[in-house]
C-alpha cells in the first residue's frame, strides 16, 4: 500500500511491510540480540551503560509518551521535524495531514538512515542531506488520491504505478525549498532498483546516489516489519532475508550485509548519537541553511490526561469501537476490534473504511442492506444499524451489530462517524449453546444417550407423576454377559464399540418418551412410560432376540449377549424402591444361566388409598391424633413364599430387622413424606412395622390353592412418638402399606373376612 515496493514485469519482487515498533530504535533492548557471527564494525564501539542512559533519557520519556497517546507521538515529531527541516518543517506537517502513518513512516527510516550515515563515517553535509531526504522521500504522496493512498486492501497494478511516480513528485515538491542537485537526487532515486532493467532509469549500481542506496534499504525493511490489513509484518529475521533475496537486484549487496550486521549490533551508542545530533548539535536556525522560508509554530496540544481517559476508555469497551472523519477515514480501533476482527490498530488507522477488507460482509440479499453501513451514514446523515458477518482473525466468522452514528457540530456538515461492532455471537449461538451444554451435562460421553444423572432425574420425574395418579411405567435394566471376557480377548476398543451398537439397538427399541441411559459400565436402564409389566417383558425379550443375532465386526462378527431385569410401578414405590427391584431380577437372570428376561413386581397402577387433606378440626378427633395403623393383608401363598416376597420388600425398602419371634418380625422402615427441609434426611420418617404370619383360609378370595392361603397382621408405628410431621405419618403408613401389599401380591382384609 503506502510503502509498497514496486512490482515491474521481469524483476524479481518480494512483499513490504512497515517497521512499526520492533525497530531496534523503538525499542533499545529488542536491539540486544546478537545473532551467532555477527561482529562489531571496526572502529566502533559502543559508550558505557551510564553513558548511553544519559543519552537516551529524552528518548525514553518519549517513547514512553508514544506508547500512551497518539498526541504524544505528534509532539515528538513536531520537535524532531522542526530541528530538522527548519523552515521546510510545514512539508512534513502537510504530509502527515494528509496521512499520518505516512509521515510517521518517514520519521523512523530517517532516525534508522541518520544512525547508519554515522555508522558507516559520512561527514556532516552528506548526513545532513541523507536525513532530509529520508523525512521528505513521501512527500510526493500528498498528490495521491486518498481512495488510493488509504486503500486497506492491496493495490492493483495501475494503482502501484501511480504510487510509484510520488518520488518524482517529491523532487517537484522540495525543488521549490531548494537548489541542493545531490538532495533533490537521492530523494529522486530513492526507489530506483540497484540493478533496475526499468525502462527510463538512467542510473544504476554504484551510479545511484550512495543516500539513495542507504534509503532504499532501510525504507524497505521498516515496511516490512509494520503490520498492514492485508498482511501481518514480518519478525526482523525473516525481513532480513528478504533483504539478502533482494541484494544484487533491488538493493546494493554490500551494503545490505553492512545494514543486517548494522541492526544485530546493539544499536544504543548508534542511537545516542542521533539523538544527540539531532536534539542537541541541531537548532532550527541552523537546520534552515538549504531552506528560505521562516519555522513555523508548534500547534497547539490536547492536554495529555484527557488523552488518557479516552483511551483508557475505548479500552475498557467490550465493543468494537471505531471513529472515522468525514472522507471515512478510520481515525481510532480499539482493541476490541482488534480481537474481533484481527486486524491491529496501527495497520487500519490512516485507511479508508471497507466492509469487505475489514472481514465485515452483509448478511442479507437486499440491495439497500448491502450498502456499506459506514458510506451510507455519511452520505445521508443518519444513524444507520445492520447485521453483518465477521472473519475473525482464526477465520471464523461471527455474527454482528454494526451501529454506525453521524458526528456533527455546530457547522453544518459531518465531522465523522461513530462505529459500534457488537458480537451476537453468544445471543445467535444462546440456544445452540445450551443444547450442547445440556448434551454435556446429561449425555454419556461414549454411547450418546442419556447418563447416569438424566437417568436420576427422569425417574423421579415419572415417579412422582405416577404417584400423583399419572401415567405409569416400566423399568428395564440389562446387562451385557461377561463383558469383562470380551475386553481381555478383543480389547477395549471392542468393548467400547459393543457398548455403542447395545445402546443404538435399545434406543431403536424405545418411543416417544422413553428413555435410554448408561447407568454405568455395561449396565444399561430403559425407562419404557406408559408400559405395563408385561409388555415391557416382552420388549425386553424381542432386544434380547435381536441381540444374540446381531453380529459385531470388532468380536470377529460374534455377538454378544445381554440379561434382563423388569419390572413396574407399584403402589407405594419410590424411585429406589423400583430400581432395587429391578435390579435384583437382574441379578435373578444372570442367575438362572444369563441372556434371558426376569420380571418382577406386581401389574397394580395405583395407591389402594391417597392422602386426604385435614383441617384444624381433626386435633379434636382422637382418631385423627393416633399416629399407629393396623391391617391384616391376605396373600394367596403359603407362608414360606410369603416370607420370601417380604425379603423382596426388606432388600428394596432398605428395611432393618429389629427383632424375629416364633410367627412375629419387627422391622425398621423408613417413609419419605412430602414435607420437611432441603436434605433428603429432613423429609424421612422411620416406621416401626411389626408382622405377625399366620396360615389362613378365605372363601370370598379365589385362590386357587385353598388352605395355603398366609395372613399378615400389619401393625405401623412411628419410631418418635412425638414426630411434628405426624400430619403426614397417615399418607407414609398408607404408602408402606400399598408397597407390602403389592409384594405380597395380596388383598387387605376388612372386618368380615375371615
Amino acid at each position: 500500500m503506502t510503502d509498497t515496493i514496486s512490482t515491474i514485469s521481469g524483476e524479481a519482487s518480494f512483499p513490504t511491510v512497515a517497521f512499526g515498533d520492533n525497530s531496534a530504535f523503538s525499542h533499545p533492548n529488542a536491539a540486544s540480540e546478537v545473532l551467532p557471527g555477527a561482529s562489531t564494525a571496526p572502529g566502533f564501539e559502543s559508550e558505557s551503560p551510564c553513558r548511553v542512559n544519559q543519552l537516551l533519557v529524552g528518548l525514553r520519556e518519549v517513547a514512553a509518551e508514544s506508547q500512551a497517546t497518539d498526541h504524544a507521538n505528534t509532539k515528538h515529531e513536531n520537535h524532531l521535524a522542526v530541528v530538522r527541516l527548519g523552515m521546510a518543517t510545514s512539508l512534513f506537517y502537510a504530509l502527515r495531514a494528509k496521512h499520518a502513518p505516512t509521515a510517521s513512516h518517514s520519521l523512523r527510516v530517517a532516525l534508522t538512515c541518520s544512525a547508519w550515515a554515522d555508522r558507516l563515517g559520512l561527514d556532516d553535509s552528506n548526513r545532513d542531506r541523507i536525513e532530509v531526504a529520508a523525512l521528505l522521500h513521501d512527500i510526493g504522496k500528498i498528490g495521491i488520491p486518498d481512495q488510493i493512498l488509504k486503500k486497506p486492501g492491496k493495490l492493483t497494478v495501475e494503482e502501484q504505478l501511480l504510487m510509484d511516480s510520488s518520488a518524482q513528485a517529491a523532487c517537484s515538491i522540495v525543488q521549490g525549498c531548494t537548489s541542493d542537485t545531490e538532495l533533490l537526487d537521492v530523494i529522486r532515486y530513492s526507489g530506483t532498483w540497484y540493478n533496475s532493467r526499468r525502462f527510463g532509469d538512467s542510473l544504476r549500481g554504484e551510479a545511484l546516489p550512495l543516500g539513495a542506496r542507504l534509503l532504499s534499504i532501510a525504507n524497505a525493511f521498516d515496511s516490512m516489519t509494520t503490520e498492514h490489513v492485508y498482511r501481518r509484518a514480518l519478525s526482523r529475521e525473516r525481513a532480513c532475508e528478504q533483504l539478502i533475496d533482494g541484494a544484487g537486484t533491488q538493493f546494493d549487496p554490500e551494503l545490505v550485509l553492512d545494514y543486517i550486521r548494522f541492526i544485530e549490533q546493539k544499536p544504543d551508542s548508534l542511537q545516542s548519537s542521533v539523538i544527540t545530533r539531532w536534539l542537541q548539535q541541531l537548532r532550527p536556525d541552523s537546520a534552515s541553511s538549504l531552506w528560505s522560508a521562516t519555522s513555523p509554530a508548534n500547534s497547539p496540544a490536547q492536554s495529555s490526561e484527557d488523552r488518557l481517559f479516552f483511551d483508557h476508555l475505548l479500552a475498557q469497551i467490550h465493543e468494537g469501537v471505531a471513529f472515522t472523519d468525514s472522507q471515512g477515514t478510520v481515525t481510532h480501533w480499539n482493541d476490541s476490534f482488534e480481537r474481533m476482527t484481527g486486524i491491529a490498530r496501527d495497520a487500519i488507522l490512516g485507511k479508508l473504511w471497507h466492509g469487505p477488507t475489514l472481514g465485515l460482509t452483509s448478511t442479507t440479499k437486499d440491495n439497500a442492506s448491502s450498502i456499506c453501513p459506514v458510506e451510507m451514514c455519511l452520505r445521508t446523515q443518519s444513524p444507520q444499524v445492520q447485521t453483518m458477518s465477521a472473519k475473525a482473525g482464526s477465520g471464523v466468522e461471527i455474527p454482528v451489530q454494526v451501529r454506525v452514528s453521524c458526528v456533527t457540530g455546530k457547522v453544518p456538515g459531518s465531522l465523522g462517524t461513530v462505529v459500534f461492532v457488537r458480537d451476537l455471537s453468544d445471543q445467535a449461538n444462546m440456544q445452540q449453546r445450551l443444547e450442547s451444554l445440556h448434551q454435556q451435562v446429561t449425555r454419556d460421553a461414549l454411547t450418546g444417550i442419556a447418563n447416569r444423572a438424566e437417568l436420576d432425574r427422569r425417574l423421579t420425574e415419572l415417579t412422582n407423576i405416577a404417584i400423583g395418579g399419572g401415567t405409569t411405567f416400566s423399568l428395564i435394566i440389562c446387562d451385557i454377559d461377561h463383558f469383562k471376557r470380551v475386553n481381555d480377548t478383543y480389547g477395549h476398543p471392542a468393548g467400547d464399540e459393543a457398548l455403542v451398537r447395545f445402546a443404538e439397538l435399545l434406543t431403536s427399541f424405545s418411543r416417544e418418551g422413553d428413555l435410554v441411559a448408561r447407568y454405568g459400565g455395561e449396565e444399561f436402564v430403559f425407562l419404557a412410560v406408559g408400559c405395563d409389566n408385561a409388555t415391557a417383558a416382552k420388549r425386553a425379550e424381542a432386544i434380547r432376540e435381536k441381540l444374540e443375532r446381531t453380529p459385531l465386526p470388532s468380536l470377529g462378527n460374534h455377538p454378544v449377549t445381554a440379561s434382563f431385569g423388569v419390572t413396574q410401578f407399584q403402589a407405594g414405590d419410590r424411585d429406589e424402591t423400583i430400581l432395587s427391584r429391578a435390579d435384583r431380577a437382574l441379578l435373578r437372570a444372570k442367575d438362572s444361566g444369563r441372556n434371558r428376561v426376569v420380571r418382577l413386581g406386581s401389574d397394580a397402577n395405583a395407591l389402594e388409598s391417597k392422602p386426604t387433606k385435614r383441617g384444624w378440626w381433626s386435633w379434636f378427633d382422637p382418631s385423627e391424633r393416633r399416629p399407629d395403623r393396623e391391617v391384616d393383608i391376605l396373600t394367596p401363598v403359603p407362608v414360606e413364599l410369603a416370607i420370601e416376597k417380604l425379603k423382596g420388600f426388606i432388600a428394596d425398602h432398605s428395611a432393618e430387622i429389629l427383632s424375629v419371634a416364633e410367627n412375629q418380625v419387627s422391622l425398621r422402615v423408613t417413609a419419605v413424606c412430602s414435607v420437611g427441609g432441603r436434605r433428603r434426611v429432613d423429609q424421612q420418617i422411620s416406621l416401626n412395622v411389626s408382622l405377625t404370619l399366620s396360615e389362613a383360609k378365605s372363601e370370598k378370595l379365589d385362590l386357587r390353592s385353598r388352605g395355603c392361603a398366609t395372613k399378615i397382621h400389619v401393625q405401623i408405628k412411628p419410631i418418635r412418638s412425638r414426630d411434628r410431621r405426624r400430619s403426614e405419618l397417615a399418607a407414609c403408613t398408607d404408602s408402606v402399606i400399598s408397597s407390602m401389599k403389592c409384594y405380597l401380591m395380596g388383598e387387605i382384609l376388612v372386618e368380615g373376612d375371615a
